[in-house]
C-alpha cells in the first residue's frame, strides 16, 4: 500500500514538515495535548471541514516526534482511501518490520466517518490491542458523537474543533499573540468583515473573495453534502440536500415550516425532516428549538435553522443583513440550541446551564429601554436575575430593579468565544 509511505514521510525523514505541522496552534491545542497524552483512551477531534483537525494531527506527531521513534507513528486518512483499519495495520507491519499487534504504536485516522462502522472496528482495536493509542478525526460530528456513544462508550475522549476565533484569526493575520481585546480593539474591528467570511486557518489571508467562497462551497458545503453524508446514510436524496442547503444558507435563522416547504420542494414531510437531520449530523447546520419548560410542547413548537457557521451563508448569498450576521455569530460561537417565542414576543437565545440566560441580539451601537421590553417581561416571567444584550456598541452592565443587563460588543464576543 503505497499510499502509506506517501502518507507517512517521518518513517524516512525522521521529521514531518511545517508544511503539514504548521507553526501556528490553535488555542484548543493545548488542551487536546493534554487529553492525548495524558490518558489511555481514545481520542475523537470532530468538527467541520477545514477547521485544523488535520493540522492538530500532524502538530501532535510532531510532538511524538520529539521521543517515539518515527516509525512507531502511523498516519492514515480514509479521504484518500477507504480501507479495513487491520488491514491498514498489517500493511504498515510489513513496511516498517514493526509487529503492531505489541509493540506501543501511535495510531492516527483522519476522516474517519469514511468508513462503514467505523466504531465498532475502532472498539475492537482498542479492546483487544491496549498497545495502540489511537486518535481520529471526523467531519460529520453528530455522526460521529453518535456513532462513539452507541459503541465506544467510556472508551474515548472527545474535542470539537471548531472555526478561528477572533483571536485567532488576529494572531494568524498579524503574526503576533493578542491576548488582550481592549489593547487590540480597533485592528479587531477593522479586520471582522474579513473574519466573518473565511474563518477557516488555511484561508485566513487570501484577499480574493470570490475564490474564499469557491474554497468554501467546494471544500466544505459539497464535500458534505455530496461525498460525506450520501456515505453515511442511506437513501440520500441528494438534489433535495442541495435544496435545502441552500434554501438554509440564503435564509438565515429561519422559522422553519416543515408542511408548507416539503410542499413547495415536492416531498413528503418526513423526507424533509430526515434531510434536516442529515444536514444537522453533517455539522452544516444548527437546529435552535423553541425552549418550554415541557420536552414534549417544546417538540411541537416550530424551529429556527441557522448556518454552522455565517461564512458558509456567503457562498449563496453575500449582502447579508447585518442583524442576520449577528445572529448566526451568536449561535456558532456560544453553541446554542435554544430560543423563546410566543406569540408576538421572542427572545433570540437562551444559553441553558443550572440557570438561564437570555440572550438578545441587535444590529445598533445604542440600546433603550423599549428595546428591552421583551427581555425584561421574559426575566420576570421566569424569575431570572440576569439578561445579555450583544451588539455593536460598548461594554457596560445595567441595573434595572433587581435584573441585571450585560451589554456585550459582538466583536468581543467573538473574540474568545466566552461571555466573560
Amino acid at each position: 500500500m503505497e499510499i502509506l509511505i506517501l502518507l507517512n514521510e517521518w518513517w524516512a525523514s525522521s521529521r514531518i514538515s511545517k508544511e503539514k505541522a504548521k507553526e501556528y496552534k490553535r488555542k484548543i491545542f493545548q488542551e487536546i495535548k493534554g487529553t492525548f497524552f495524558g490518558y489511555g483512551q481514545i481520542l475523537i477531534l470532530c468538527g467541520l471541514r477545514r477547521v485544523g483537525k488535520t493540522t492538530i494531527i500532524y502538530q501532535l506527531i510532531e510532538e511524538l516526534l520529539k521521543n517515539a521513534s518515527p516509525k512507531t507513528i502511523l498516519y492514515f486518512s480514509f479521504d484518500e482511501m477507504v480501507e479495513d483499519p487491520i488491514k491498514i495495520l498489517e500493511e504498515y507491519s510489513k513496511i516498517t518490520k514493526i509487529d503492531w499487534r505489541k509493540e506501543k504504536i501511535f495510531v492516527f485516522f483522519d476522516e474517519i466517518q469514511k468508513l462503514k462502522d467505523w466504531s465498532s472496528k475502532i472498539k475492537i482495536l482498542y479492546d483487544n490491542f491496549p498497545n495502540l493509542k489511537i486518535c481520529v478525526s471526523g467531519s460529520a460530528s453528530l455522526m460521529i458523537e453518535k456513532d462513539a456513544l452507541k459503541d465506544l462508550a467510556g472508551r474515548y475522549f472527545s474535542q470539537h474543533v471548531y472555526p478561528l476565533s477572533l483571536q485567532e484569526f488576529a494572531e494568524l493575520n498579524f503574526g503576533k499573540g493578542i491576548d488582550n481585546f481592549e489593547l487590540y480593539e480597533l485592528e479587531l474591528k477593522r479586520i471582522f468583515e474579513d473574519y466573518i467570511r473565511k474563518p477557516f486557518p488555511e484561508i485566513a489571508k487570501w484577499e480574493d473573495r470570490t475564490k474564499i467562497n469557491q474554497y468554501i462551497k467546494e471544500l466544505v458545503i459539497e464535500k458534505i453534502v455530496k461525498s460525506d453524508i450520501p456515505g453515511g446514510f442511506k437513501n440520500v436524496n441528494l438534489p433535495l440536500l442541495s435544496a435545502i442547503t441552500e434554501i438554509f444558507m440564503k435564509d438565515v435563522g429561519m422559522i422553519l415550516d416543515a408542511t408548507s416547504l416539503s410542499k413547495e420542494l415536492g416531498v413528503h414531510k418526513l423526507t424533509l425532516a430526515e434531510h434536516i437531520n442529515f444536514l444537522e449530523f453533517g455539522n452544516l447546520i444548527s437546529v435552535v428549538k423553541n425552549f418550554r419548560p415541557s420536552i414534549r410542547a417544546e417538540s411541537r413548537k416550530l424551529k429556527k435553522i441557522y448556518p454552522s457557521n455565517i461564512a458558509l451563508s456567503f457562498c449563496f448569498y453575500p449582502k447579508l443583513t447585518e442583524g442576520k450576521i449577528f445572529e448566526s455569530l451568536v449561535c456558532s460561537s456560544l453553541h446554542l440550541n435554544k430560543y423563546w417565542r410566543k406569540g408576538e414576543k421572542e427572545i433570540d437565545f437562551l444559553k441553558l446551564n443550572e440557570e438561564i440566560l437570555p440572550i438578545e441580539v441587535k444590529e445598533k451601537d445604542t440600546v433603550n429601554k423599549n428595546d428591552m421590553k421583551t427581555l425584561l417581561y421574559f426575566m420576570k416571567k421566569y424569575g431570572l436575575k440576569k439578561g445579555v444584550i450583544v451588539y455593536s456598541g460598548k461594554e457596560k452592565t445595567s441595573k434595572i430593579k433587581d435584573k441585571e443587563i450585560i451589554f456585550l460588543p459582538v466583536h468581543k464576543l467573538l473574540f474568545n468565544f466566552s461571555l466573560g
